[in-house]
């Protein structure tokens, strides 16, 4: 009789559970929601713009298994105004046929006019505050319609996840112009007066690729925006940063033409930068010094030079850039290679003393003082240096 009574305890205690228990209530079904991959921001006419990509199953599922098809992948674009970002999300949820999942946004665009001081820290506190979003998705800047960024498709009709908008790090490591930023690091900082912020510009480009001889639209990394001391966002596009990659410590590779009086004897890759900046402090006079030394190989080798002469003219060129990019960026108030956060570290009273606590610049087009470049070629391909 106790060993059926304990057992008819046991029995109603699971029954009880398994009614206390939610279980999967909520859930919905894969095909019927909506994967939110990328969103756009714009700020028009007093009204912030939110753009939505979203994709379906089927096409997330292609780009895990690097299929191609005969078709283009659907992709939707989502677009809503309202007077804060979060009115307009919830104005596009008015017409949204599905659930909408934003735990899958790997790319967030966010239009020129946002990139000011007061529009970028609402959409950083939206972003934060909301508990579906990441701090892993890559940030652009883009001076592109945010429609036509978002409604972009990939080569090969693969999935729109395979480009450089979802994944920009293999383009980087072929060629380490600009490198790629998590919202993470973007917001860190902006939020350190400090520091240069940085954010590359996405856009598209119809002029490289044609399918058919026709051409074909594909994303590209035209240039980037630095935040001005103190003050928002300015664009510099490609031609106004030739040497800005020269001292980025995770640049992989880039090429360097050998050049002089207007001859060009070959082109290097130049990568494994070994860089150290040391500011020099001299009462209130803040100077810097650079040595930079770089490993690269010879892939392009048109007319015969000596090496040391090769090295010379490499070495020339390198220089010239890496100063007329930092000229181009004091020009705009731009400090491009954030030299004052050197100078932060290691002394950070004199830092605030000189820029205000962060307001005012402090470089001069002679702030930089030493620049020395050391380029050595141990590489030249499969053929053998001819001199």
């Amino acid at each position: 009789m106790k060993r059926f009574i304990r057992r008819w305890l046991l029995g109603l205690l699971s029954l009880s559970i398994c009614l206390v228990t939610s279980g999967c209530w909520s859930a919905y079904e894969i095909q019927q929601v909506d994967y939110a991959k990328a969103i756009g921001i714009d700020y028009r006419d007093g009204m912030y713009h939110m753009y939505v990509q979203t994709m379906d199953f089927a096409s997330v599922a292609k780009s895990e298994s690097s299929t191609k098809t005969a078709e283009t992948p659907p992709v939707w674009v989502g677009h809503a105004s309202g007077r804060t970002l979060n009115l307009a999300v919830n104005e596009l949820f008015r017409s949204s046929q599905l659930h909408i999942a934003w735990g899958h946004v790997t790319a967030i665009v966010m239009a020129e006019s946002i990139l000011t001081s007061r529009h970028i820290k609402e959409v950083f506190d939206m972003l934060g505050r909301f508990p579906e979003s990441r701090y892993t998705t890559w940030v652009y800047g883009t001076r592109d319609p945010l429609e036509n960024i978002l409604s972009a498709t990939s080569i090969y009709n693969m999935s729109p996840l395979d480009s450089i908008l979802h994944n920009p790090l293999p383009s980087f490591l072929e060629e380490s112009l600009y490198p790629p930023v998590l919202s993470f690091r973007l917001i860190s900082t902006h939020n350190d007066a400090s520091t240069t912020t940085y954010l590359p510009c996405i856009a598209m480009n119809k002029e490289h690729w044609s399918q058919n001889k026709k051409n074909h639209e594909l994303f590209i990394i035209d240039g980037a925006f630095f935040e001005r001391t103190g003050d928002d966002f300015v664009y510099f596009p490609h031609s106004k940063l030739p040497g800005y990659h020269w001292l980025l410590k995770d640049m992989r590779r880039a090429p360097l033409i050998i050049e002089n009086e207007g001859t060009i004897y070959g082109v290097l890759s130049v990568g494994l930068p070994n860089l150290k900046i040391v500011p020099v402090v001299r009462g209130n006079d803040v100077h810097f010094n650079i040595e930079a030394k770089y490993l690269t190989a010879l892939y392009e080798y048109l007319s015969p030079i000596s090496y040391d002469e090769m090295v010379q003219f490499s070495e020339k060129t390198l220089r010239e850039q890496i100063l007329q990019t930092f000229r181009n960026g004091l020009q705009r108030g731009v400090d491009i290679y954030g030299l004052q956060e050197k100078l932060y570290r290691q002394n950070p009273g004199l830092w605030r003393k000189l820029s205000n606590d962060g307001s005012k610049m402090i470089l001069t087009e002679d702030s930089i003082q030493k620049l020395d470049i050391h380029i050595t070629i141990p590489y030249t391909g499969k053929f053998r240096r001819k001199v």
